[in-house]
């Protein structure tokens, strides 16, 4: 039964942690929401499906976000706790380092139950649907591309295109004007046309029973070729990659398979965590801050700490997926170097007093002359 202490420690923690997480996540979305802004000005998504997107990307976020958060609100909490000397008197009652330890593993191990039912069960079900969500956003988004009677721009300013009328999909006296990567101008029109999205996502402009000029602005020399079809890239968004699907599989797929990139989806779902895990390790030890020292030193200091662990994560994961190491080794050396920094701090703070003590155990008495 968690005492009373306790209790007030996982309060305290728990309630920054809220409060960071939701701080993390509306700097996140922010800027997502700004990426999916532009490309509906662009016409490459359907601005009806931006919230939902959003609401999705929070999920999804949150995996990631809670262990940072986790480590901030232990920071922030026992720092502050340390600086005001309530950690001295928590002490001196008898509430020692291994009491807080108890506390913050209390929370810690909910925690990490609560990410890993995020990685393995929400999120596989929610990138699915998310990548359903963007084709149709991506469909819906080929109708409204263009507006009757207004030129626009597309790939980055290499062609502006010019829609008479629209009737259905499609589309009724089209004029594209293009920048060829010589410095020739080449202008096509056609009476009618559609728009079309290949299986690499490229979407693409058909013309058909028009004409295509080029040639250098000033001169008259231009080319004329009449053509029966023509066909535009209008799109520059890249297609999508394979390995981005393999956050959608299940579990009992991933146990089942022997493919590095599938094994590394699986360590990488368990990443989150295990970094709860070892972050109620070291970031206590970290916390201790001395009465007169910045308030946000050792805050600095765990954020880097953590910004090197998701690097070597993002290393690690890059080797396993390519196969230079394997499943053995996978990303387990990070969480390793973690635990064993853990393990250096938790020896360098009690081992000036356990030698204190040896010290005194082992002196002898002075005889007196």
């Amino acid at each position: 039964m968690p005492s009373i202490i306790d209790r007030y420690l996982i309060r305290e923690i728990a309630l920054t942690l809220v409060a960071t997480t939701l701080v993390l996540l509306a700097t996140v979305l922010s800027h997502r929401l700004a990426g999916y802004l532009s490309k509906a000005a662009n016409g490459l998504l359907a601005r009806d499906s931006i919230f939902l997107l959003l609401g999705l990307q929070a999920i999804n976020l949150l995996t990631l976000l809670i262990p940072l958060a986790f480590l901030l609100g232990i920071m922030l909490t026992l720092g502050r706790l340390h600086r005001d000397h309530e950690m001295t008197a928590l002490a001196a009652c008898g509430y020692g380092p291994l009491s807080v330890y108890r506390a913050v593993f209390l929370l810690a191990a909910p925690l990490a139950l609560l990410v890993a039912g995020l990685s393995f069960l929400v999120g596989p079900v929610i990138m699915e649907y998310q990548f359903e969500v963007l084709a149709r956003a991506r469909k819906e988004a080929e109708v409204s591309m263009f507006t009757p009677g207004s030129f626009r721009e597309v790939m980055n300013g290499r062609h502006v295109v010019y829609i008479g009328a629209m009737d259905g999909r499609e589309l009724r006296n089209v004029f594209v004007q293009s920048r060829e990567p010589d410095g020739d101008l080449g202008i096509i029109t056609g009476e009618s046309g559609r728009q079309e999205v290949d299986e690499d996502g490229i979407r693409h402009i058909i013309l058909d029973h028009g004409y295509r000029y080029r040639g250098t602005p000033g001169r008259g020399d231009y080319e004329m070729v009449q053509f029966e079809r023509a066909i535009v890239r209008v799109d520059t968004t890249p297609p999508p990659q394979d390995w981005q699907h393999r956050e959608t599989l299940p579990l009992h797929q991933l146990l089942d398979s022997n493919e590095p990139r599938l094994i590394a989806e699986l360590q990488l779902r368990l990443n989150s965590p295990i970094q709860v895990l070892v972050i109620a390790l070291w970031a206590p030890l970290l916390a201790r801050a001395k009465p007169r020292e910045g308030r946000y030193g050792r805050v600095v200091a765990a954020v880097l700490l953590y910004a090197i662990d998701f690097n070597l994560i993002g290393v690690g994961e890059s080797w396993l997926s390519h196969g230079v190491v394997g499943a053995g080794v996978g990303l387990w050396w990070v969480h390793g170097l973690f635990l064993l920094f853990g393990i250096g701090l938790l020896l360098r703070q009690y081992s000036d007093g356990l030698g204190f003590r040896w010290r005194q155990r082992t002196r002898r008495p002075v005889e007196e002359s």
